[in-house]
């Protein structure tokens, strides 16, 4: 019981991280300590998408899930939390270099107009 427990708090961890490099840039408009921190995130979120990579915390995850009894997903944590009923896993290589691009290109956007104004 505690593995399936601290699988879903790797889940919750994952789900964090994810929403921090997609909105990350909006948390440094308050805090500018976090640019650093953020553009590391931006930077490491980009290249496990865009290079497959692959993200450390996905087979923390599964291994939890079967040492709780569970049998994991076989796709990725994006692909199969976020990306499942949208795209077919035939095209999840191309969503997930889009996905990339697109988190790099927002927050390039917002940084810029952050960088502009000041």
């Amino acid at each position: 019981m505690i593995y399936r427990l601290l699988a879903r708090f790797v889940v919750a961890l994952h789900a964090a991280y994810v929403a921090f490099v997609i909105f990350g840039s909006l948390l440094v408009l308050r805090w500018p300590r976090l640019l650093i921190v953020h553009l590391a995130a931006v930077v490491w979120g980009f290249a496990t998408l865009a290079f497959d990579l692959g993200c450390p915390l996905t087979p923390w995850e599964k291994s939890l899930w079967r040492k709780g009894g569970v049998e994991p997903y076989p796709e990725g944590f994006l692909q199969h939390h976020v990306l499942r009923n949208l795209i077919r896993d035939e095209h999840s290589r191309m969503s997930h270099a889009l996905l990339g691009g697109f988190a790099l290109l927002l927050n390039i956007a917002i940084y810029a107009v952050i960088f502009s104004r000041r």
